[in-house]
């Protein structure tokens, strides 16, 4: 009994911490993929034999990716799980879960966890709350759902082991209204000193951004040294945890992003009124929701009928753009965007790591169908209406992917609808998962009388395409409309952008596939 006690880890005391999410997670919509494959271990306990299956699932369809596992080369189950066991082999216990694929399952639950969107701890049932459904459902999108979820967080919780105890998304929002009633807005580096406030009093951020200057992030590293004594390496204080921070509050719609030389935030004033709608609720939480996790997640993780209100009447008053192409027009026009940059940002996207720090802040699979949709418009843009169907900022700079029963862009002209389908998945699994029936769904739903369809990514899979080439001759049978598709590799799209003879390229490739459907089917007869 010593012994066990001897062994036992003492909690640390709490300490006033700098805000943090998880940081290998830096894009918030991936979290909707993650839900999705979860869904299917509702009220399965998280004991070490599940967590292998769940995260061996996870690297077979590409959630969790590693230079050292490589599906191609396994044959049974056993070498999957031996596989997985060895990549996370060196991986501290975290979150109350033991090191090794254990921890490394807590690192994809840790930010759902704090949202309230799961339920996920050691050796217990696993459970998916009411607004981490509605997502998976369509019910609600990403900017909803962590909007949302984002006026309820509260910082000190089951899963922040810290002395701060209050609402950040609140606190941020109230500094920028007042600093949008002096007519300023919030730099960079003050953003990262709003990431250390101790009690979210607001009076007291302003004044210490007024009375201090923050020209460099060296500047600001020296100030939080100076204030707080001991704190994390520069990297980490200045880049990872503000950064993460950002892209969460982005996708939330209550903050632009402005690239002006510097980094400059202010509030997304299309979404006023919900966001003060938001401020209006209450959601304080009694020292046991703030230290028993199962309370945490009881109290939090419900949409009230109330919020869904809230959100209903968002989606009809929230300004929608007429002319996108005004829009796409006056970023190339204020971002200085070339032809060829954007060829160059679309390939470094799909291939290399480099990225445009100009839009830095919209997350990668967000960027491909933004810098596709400006793609499309330079092209075609002054016959056709070229329509994204993303959120935006004030800017017509995208905050979260269209919502899920709606195309990823539009082009509609003389006769024509052209629906384009984008995604930067490589996995073959999720591929024929998410992008191939359900653009039968949208482009059925369209009353053009030519329609054409294309599914862009990196690459596309050969099993997707086969698939998809199957839906085509089925929608045309069923349909019997003027309808053209083709799956497209982005090298192979950008080359017929360039010709501007995509529309041509689709009756190509559907008239060979329907010649090839009914010789095969001759040959039967």
């Amino acid at each position: 009994m010593l012994l066990i006690m001897k062994n036992k880890k003492r909690k640390r005391d709490p300490k006033y911490k700098q805000l943090s999410f998880e940081t290998a997670i830096r894009n918030p919509e991936r979290y909707k993929g993650i839900l999705e494959y979860m869904q299917d271990y509702q009220g399965i306990v998280l004991n070490d034999e599940n967590l292998l299956t769940i995260v061996s699932g996870m690297y077979e369809n590409g959630i969790v990716t590693s230079p050292d596992f490589d599906l191609s080369k396994y044959s049974t189950k056993e070498e999957i799980y031996n596989s997985v066991i060895s990549i996370n082999s060196t991986r501290k216990a975290d979150g109350g879960f033991p090191k090794g694929y254990q921890s490394r399952f807590w690192t994809y639950m840790r930010t759902l966890s704090e949202f309230g969107f799961v339920y996920a701890r050691y050796n217990k049932p696993f459970k998916i709350g009411d607004v981490g459904l509605k997502f998976i459902e369509n019910k609600i999108d990403a900017q909803e759902a962590f909007s949302i979820q984002a006026i309820k967080y509260n910082r000190r919780s089951p899963y922040k082991n810290v002395l701060n105890d209050f609402n950040y998304f609140r606190f941020i929002i109230k500094v920028l209204k007042k600093l949008d009633s002096e007519n300023k807005k919030l730099s960079y580096n003050q953003f990262i000193i709003s990431l250390f406030s101790e009690d979210g009093n607001v009076d007291e951020f302003i004044k210490i951004i007024k009375n201090n200057k923050f020209p460099t992030p060296d500047s600001v590293y020296s100030y939080l040294e100076k204030i707080y004594g001991k704190i994390n390496k520069k990297s980490t204080v200045l880049g990872d945890y503000p950064d993460v921070v950002l892209r969460m509050l982005r996708i939330t719609g209550f903050v632009n992003i402005l690239n002006k030389g510097i980094t400059l935030i202010e509030l997304n004033q299309r979404n006023l009124n919900y966001i003060n709608s938001l401020l209006k609720l209450d959601y304080k939480l009694t020292k046991k929701e703030k230290n028993v996790d199962i309370a945490y997640f009881n109290k939090i993780n419900q949409i009230t009928r109330n919020e869904m209100l809230l959100i209903e009447k968002n989606r009809k008053e929230v300004f929608h753009i007429v002319d996108y192409n005004v829009v796409l027009s006056k970023i190339i026009e204020e971002n200085n965007v070339t032809k060829e940059e954007l060829l160059e940002d679309i390939q470094n996207l799909c291939f290399t790591k480099k990225r445009n720090e100009k839009f830095k802040y919209i997350d990668e699979p967000l960027q491909f169908e933004f810098y596709i949709s400006l793609l499309v418009y330079l092209i075609y843009g002054n016959e056709y209406s070229v329509n994204p169907n993303y959120k935006t900022d004030d800017y017509g700079m995208p905050i979260s992917h269209a919502p899920g029963k709606t195309g990823d862009i539009e082009v509609l002209g003389p006769g024509k609808y052209w629906l384009l389908e984008v995604t930067l998945i490589r996995n073959k699994t999720q591929q024929i998962n998410n992008e191939t029936v359900n653009l039968f769904r949208h482009i059925d739903n369209s009353k053009w009388e030519e329609k054409y369809m294309s599914l862009i990514a990196p690459v596309v899979h050969e099993d997707t395409v086969r698939l998809y080439n199957s839906l085509v001759i089925e929608y045309l049978i069923e349909k019997r409309d003027k309808f053209y598709a083709k799956p497209y590799d982005i090298n192979e799209f950008i080359e017929s952008c360039k010709v501007k003879n995509n529309f041509e390229d689709m009756i190509i490739y559907t008239k060979k596939l329907k010649e090839k459907a009914l010789t095969e089917l001759m040959k039967e007869i």
